[in-house]
């Protein structure tokens, strides 16, 4: 059994990479929820730097780092320019075309700005959990926070079996341009791409039926209570990182919603 006290880290890691498990959890998954409810700005834009500087600390490779933001950038791009067009009353520009016409307002721009930055925020203390916790030790944490069971076995499941998944996916897609499909038009490739998407929800369907008909086979319950995985009590310079942390944290709620801003 994993001991608390035992770090699945070497000792050179950095320190955030061998806090305790049960305190990182509990932090960064605070702070998703806190930027998340941030009203200002300059707090949210301070938030994300912050969780930058704290995941170049980690000394992660930056191809690694900006390929996971891909994603949440374009989302936060996509909920930008949205909100920019379709959001407030103070006409800022106009893109035409044609005869149709788009009016650019002041308000969604600072709303949608606003969101961007939460969003950014958010993801990258995610990330910061990810890269420098293990999974097992996320899932005990939030066994320990009273979780329904059967949403962690599901996300314990899901993420044992989604690099088989991806394996699947680059095999069926490997085999598609084996056989010519790069040469096709691209309304040909977006059907194959489909077909190959519909073929591995397929695929992802019955390994999951075949896995859960072993669990039962093997006496599995979801009201079943396991052993404790964290054996050990949680260091005290551990605790004492994670309530200067709390504290952090709360100091950012009530500056944003105590202090008095003018202009922001």
């Amino acid at each position: 059994m994993h001991s608390a006290a035992c770090s699945p880290f070497p000792p050179a890691a950095s320190y955030i990479q061998r806090l305790d498990g049960r305190i990182k959890t509990c932090v960064f998954l605070a702070a998703v929820v806190v930027v998340s409810v941030l009203t200002r700005w300059p707090l949210a834009a301070g938030a994300l730097l912050t969780a930058l500087a704290l995941m170049f600390s980690l000394h992660l490779p930056l191809r690694k780092v900006l390929l996971r933001m891909c994603i949440p950038f374009g989302v936060a791009w996509l909920v930008l320019v949205s909100l920019v067009f379709s959001t407030g009353h103070t006409i800022i520009g106009t893109i035409s075309f044609w005869h149709f016409s788009m009016h650019a307002y002041q308000e969604g721009m600072t709303l949608g700005f606003l969101i961007m930055l939460r969003i950014l925020a958010a993801v990258s203390f995610a990330m910061m959990l990810s890269f420098s916790t293990p999974m097992i030790e996320i899932l005990a944490t939030l066994r320990l926070l009273k979780v329904p069971g059967l949403i962690l076995d599901l996300a314990d499941m899901i993420y044992r079996y989604a690099s088989t998944l991806e394996e699947v996916a680059a095999t069926m897609r490997k085999a598609q341009r084996a056989r010519g499909g790069d040469w096709l038009p691209w309304y040909r490739q977006a059907r194959d791409t489909g077909m190959v998407a519909g073929n591995l929800l397929i695929k992802a369907f019955s390994r999951s039926v075949s896995t859960y008909k072993a669990m039962l086979a093997r006496g599995y319950s979801e009201d079943e209570k396991l052993p404790p995985y964290f054996t050990c009590s949680i260091p005290a310079q551990d605790l004492l990182a994670g309530v200067l942390a709390g504290l952090i944290l709360l100091v950012l709620l009530v500056c944003n919603y105590a202090v008095v801003w003018k202009n922001w």
